[in-house]
């Protein structure tokens, strides 16, 4: 088997004295496309931070192989200060402007569209323009953790979002509710989250 690009053993997260997550643990190999479902508050978003590194904490093992991309639901890792186009420099300052901005055309972000400041964009605007600092940064992710990704998005966006990811050779661990994207993800493992069972291998939806 090869090795793993990330490995979580553990993971106990709460507040106070209820733990969201109890000793929760997860592997993902490269090229695997794992579906994370559960209820509103089963720790999600939790999980996804901890393995993005975004909330560490104390006696958890978190064991990356690989770099990790993550989508946040609330869209906020652009500086609204910078244009599009300096938001992806950010993330990939070894491209040059020219390579930067070809790359921005395939996300619809086309000559003055790329200059347009972060926190002018439309909501599906701003998804397409977090999208590709992802997916353009570099190193490249070979893991992305996406949460709740087509939240409030409209079907344009959705589209967008589908095309980008079948084009996306690395690992993905989506946390979703919405069924007919995680249909077209090409899932090839679907987790369970819950408080009580913590995290177990369950039967497509």
């Amino acid at each position: 088997m090869s090795e793993a690009l990330l490995r979580v053993t553990g993971l106990t997260a709460g507040y106070g004295a209820a733990p969201v997550l109890n000793d929760v643990s997860l592997e993902v190999q490269t090229g695997e496309i794992v579906a994370l479902v559960g209820s509103n508050g089963a720790g999600k978003t939790t999980l996804l931070r901890a393995i993005a590194g975004l909330a560490p904490l104390p006696g958890v093992a978190v064991r990356l192989g690989a770099p990790v991309g993550y989508l946040p639901q609330r869209l906020d890792i652009l500086d609204d200060s910078l244009s599009v186009v300096d938001n992806v420099r950010a993330a990939a300052p070894d491209a040059s402007v020219n390579e930067v901005r070809a790359s921005l055309a395939r996300f619809l972000f086309r000559a003055e569209r790329a200059d347009r400041l972060a926190g002018s964009l439309s909501g599906g605007e701003r998804f397409r323009a977090v999208l590709a600092a992802l997916l353009l940064a570099r190193p490249a992710p070979q893991l992305l953790l996406l949460d709740e990704p087509t939240n409030n998005l409209d079907l344009a966006s959705v589209r967008q979002l589908v095309k980008a990811l079948e084009g996306y050779r690395g690992a993905l661990v989506v946390a979703s509710h919405d069924v007919p994207f995680l249909g077209s993800a090409g899932i090839t493992c679907w987790l369970g989250l819950d408080r009580d069972a913590g995290l177990t291998v369950i039967d497509p939806l």
